[in-house]
């Protein structure tokens, strides 16, 4: 049988985390399953002027930056573009997109990292630690103290990869979860699922707020000075999702204005900030720099694993894995 091509996308500027190399691609058809067609990886830069031609040849490819100016002109063997990240909003619009390819990502992933990250966010903002990391700045020594987290509640918007795992995090605590999506009805480790205008109206239930959503010219902003104010007094805001989900100058006036106990940010717009954004000195504000979900050890296999198996589902005429809807997806 011959092999499948599938062209893996390089670029200097990609970080050590999501860099793929031959000593991946061939850990991963070791370990994948039997039956997979046989498959070749080639490596090219998204710069490299040959990567239109080697395309041509390709069945799939996998990347996070890649040049979708240049995969507007291809018209050969593509069939699957496997992005190595759960966002899709750095490629909108997607006229680019060449008919009969699925666009793919990887939010699938992100769930064990995540999940155990947001165990640790859940019980700081329960905790307070917001308020002590500011008090300490100040040389204050200002006490609170809190009841156990078990039996409060949590609304996550977004109920897919990302927020399951927040979900399942907030489970793990006692805590109840309410997610929000779209179209309401059950979803793994929810106790409810709500729509969007419901949640406008219930925001106020909530002791802490998380944002699991894409970017999309309807998400973007979402979380607002109207937002903020519909929010229970002294609850906690979490934003897992885009720093463009969130008015930063509104979050800011929130926490300034004592409406939320704290806030835990690990995205940013832009990412980073530049120096001296007032973001930097929000009080009861605690910024990571978007390391939520990515783990050193798993994260390149896993998309690997899944690219492997896209593959194998694409040859044999099976549903393919985590395929954008285009139409809502900006």
């Amino acid at each position: 049988m011959t092999a499948q091509r599938v062209l893996v996308c390089t670029s200097d500027g990609q970080s050590a985390i999501f860099r793929m190399d031959p000593e991946h691609t061939r850990a991963a058809l070791a370990r994948a399953p039997a039956g997979l067609p046989p498959i070749e990886f080639v490596f090219r830069d998204i710069d490299a002027p040959d990567f239109a031609e080697v395309l041509q040849d390709c069945i799939a490819l996998v990347g996070w930056m890649i040049p979708n100016e240049t995969i507007r002109t291809v018209r050969g063997a593509l069939r699957l573009i496997q992005l190595s990240g759960a966002g899709v909003d750095h490629l909108a619009p997607f006229d680019w997109l060449p008919p009969g390819v699925s666009l793919c990502n990887a939010s699938t992933i992100h769930g064990p990292k995540l999940q155990e990250w947001s165990v640790m966010v859940l019980l700081m903002l329960h905790a307070q630690i917001p308020h002590f990391i500011t008090a300490q700045r100040a040389q204050l020594w200002s006490k609170r103290h809190t009841s156990t987290i078990a039996g409060t509640t949590a609304m996550i918007f977004g109920t897919g990869g990302l927020g399951q795992a927040v979900a399942r995090a907030a489970k793990s605590l006692g805590m109840i979860t309410i997610g929000v999506r779209r179209t309401p009805g059950p979803a793994t480790s929810f106790d409810a699922v709500i729509g969007q205008e419901e949640a406008e109206l219930r925001l106020g239930e909530a002791d802490v707020v998380v944002l699991t959503l894409p970017l999309t010219a309807q998400t973007r902003g979402r979380a607002d000075a109207a937002f903020f104010s519909r929010m229970k007094p002294e609850a906690g805001f979490v934003n897992f999702g885009r720093g463009g989900l969130v008015i930063e100058a509104d979050l800011i006036a929130a926490l300034e204005a004592r409406r939320l106990c704290g806030a835990v940010i690990d995205v940013t717009d832009p990412e980073p900030p530049p120096a001296g954004a007032p973001i930097w000195n929000a009080p009861r504000l605690v910024i990571t720099p978007h390391v939520s979900c990515d783990d050193p050890a798993t994260y390149v296999p896993d998309v690997l694993d899944l690219l492997l198996d896209n593959v194998g589902r694409l040859v044999e005429g099976r549903a393919l894995r985590n395929v954008i809807d285009l139409a809502r997806a900006y």
